[in-house]
């Protein structure tokens, strides 16, 4: 017979683990053993972070506790109810929603162990000693994989300044390059630059940044002092230690300084043991100032590494999106993210987020709660397409956000693809000829990077010989899952390999 205060003492255990797990309560029960109690934590497939958790209460737990070094986590034995209400995919969820922003502080010393491979597998060429720029639309990777460069530098000892350009959103003034030099110089004291000295050269920068001089002269003031942040980063950087910094998120910084940033940074790092490691959306960023020669020249400067290929790797997509949630799903007691969804929602759930990691876990964590508030035993096709039409609606916000107030030829562009699409040819797919002189060429490419229209096919000559066409989708959020729109086709229907002769009949999207 197990007693009651054997049960609330049991239960003040559970408490504590629940504690380590963000408050989330996993089942657990008493075992009688002839040597006394345990407390049996249940998941569907007892993970790390779960014993973690454990391990961490027990060692905590005073030695005159009923339940000292009495801890176990094992496999749930019996067959749940609804595998979408078991606390392992609440904690998935939470899991999910605190991985959709990358940053140098994500996932801690976990982060190696978490990490999945680029398709590509970037990941040789990003740790080398050469200055790379990582392309990708949003949530394509491209913080990720700069993460896994400076968590293998950490893992070494290694030296290196992290420069998140959230904080230099839109700033067009050249005082916004000395204030980045700062953030540099102050992350070089970690590596052990002289203090005095970097306090020295970070103060005449400052000074700069805070200083009310004109473009011109702030950049006359600040290319002056570049020898000197050139010295100090000398004094640490060595070929067998070499010095990198990383820009996360180079688009945000105005084009027009863009260039001038990575010159001033090419200046300091060039044949100086140190490296530039940036990322950013291309269609966005400026890498090189032709008339003024400066900034990156790829691939003399820098090589690119292009993380997104959308939809033009049907297969590899599925493994690499299916790879990126089985680790995030294993990691919280899951057998594998098979275990919540079905096959076909699956592919549907890559060819709506277009191969993009970061869409497709907001996307399958928003249809976790439509299939719960229909009591779906496992995630479907429609909560995946219901998820899918409302995301649509804050991808729009990041027309506002990432585009020039002003320019309205993307949404212009946008309502006619639309219409083109949905009203008047029934079908999502389309080609559009590629030709750099017209206006709707840079406008289409910025879709893209925006995730409203997706790549299938970078080129396809369905008729005549030397006229090429893009095979374009609209996203699926402007016609799955709304009434109006049923009537559409979509295209591809699954993920199997896009063949050409069905991309060649295609209607031809024709520009203004």
């Amino acid at each position: 017979m197990i007693t009651k205060t054997i049960e609330q003492s049991a239960g003040g255990v559970a408490e504590k683990v629940a504690a380590q797990l963000g408050g989330i309560s996993l089942d657990w029960s008493i075992k009688r053993r002839p040597d006394g109690e345990y407390i049996v934590f249940e998941s569907a497939s007892p993970s790390a972070k779960i014993i973690a958790a454990c391990d961490i209460v027990n060692e905590n737990l005073e030695d005159t506790s009923d339940f000292k070094d009495r801890l176990i986590v094992g496999k749930r034995k019996v067959k749940p109810a609804s595998r979408l209400s078991l606390p392992e995919t609440k904690l998935f969820r939470r899991e999910i929603s605190e991985s959709l922003t990358v940053d140098k502080n994500t996932f801690g010393p976990e982060f190696l162990e978490r990490y999945t491979p680029s398709v590509s597998n970037f990941e040789e060429i990003v740790v080398s000693n050469a200055n790379c720029i990582v392309f990708g639309r949003r949530g394509a990777g491209k913080s990720s994989l700069l993460g896994y460069a400076m968590h293998q530098l950490r893992r070494i000892d290694g030296q290196y300044a992290w420069i998140a350009m959230q904080t230099y959103n839109g700033r067009k003034d050249f005082h916004s390059i000395p204030s980045i030099l700062v953030e540099i110089i102050q992350q070089l004291k970690s590596s052990g630059a002289n203090g005095s000295d970097a306090d020295e050269i970070s103060m005449k920068f400052g000074e700069i940044a805070e200083s009310e001089s004109s473009n011109n002269r702030t950049q006359a003031r600040t290319l002056k002092l570049i020898p000197k942040l050139r010295a100090l980063i000398a004094t640490i950087a060595s070929p067998k230690r070499a010095f990198t910094i990383f820009i996360d998120d180079l688009h945000l910084l105005d084009r027009t300084l863009q260039p001038q940033l990575l010159s001033a940074l090419y200046a300091c790092t060039r044949g100086n043991s140190s490296y530039i490691k940036a990322s950013g959306i291309e269609q966005l960023c400026n890498l090189w100032n032709a008339a003024e020669q400066t900034g990156l020249q790829a691939p003399h400067d820098a090589q690119i590494l292009r993380l997104d290929y959308n939809l033009t790797m049907p297969h590899k997509s599925l493994e690499h999106i299916e790879g990126i949630l089985d680790a995030h799903a294993k990691y919280c007691g899951l057998p594998g993210i098979r275990y919540l969804i079905e096959d076909a929602a699956m592919a549907r759930l890559v060819l709506v987020a277009a191969a993009v990691p970061r869409d497709a876990l907001s996307l399958f964590s928003q249809a976790i709660a439509k299939a719960l508030v229909k009591s779906q035993r496992m995630v479907t096709v429609t909560a995946v397409n219901t998820a899918a039409s409302e995301a649509a609606q804050i991808k729009l916000q990041d027309i506002q956000s990432d585009i020039p107030s002003g320019d309205d030829s993307i949404s212009e562009l946008l309502d006619r693809v639309k219409d083109f699409c949905i009203a008047r040819k029934k079908t999502n797919a389309f080609l559009f000829k590629i030709d750099h002189n017209t206006s709707d060429w840079g406008a289409m490419q910025k879709l893209v990077a925006l995730r409203l229209v997706h790549t299938l096919h970078e080129g396809i000559t369905p008729s005549s010989a030397g006229v090429v066409y893009q095979a374009l989708m609209l996203d699926f959020g402007f016609y799955v899952g709304i009434r109006a729109a049923r009537s559409v086709k979509i295209f591809p229907a699954d993920l199997s390999q896009l063949l050409a002769k069905d991309l060649r009949r295609l209607p031809v999207f024709v520009s203004d």
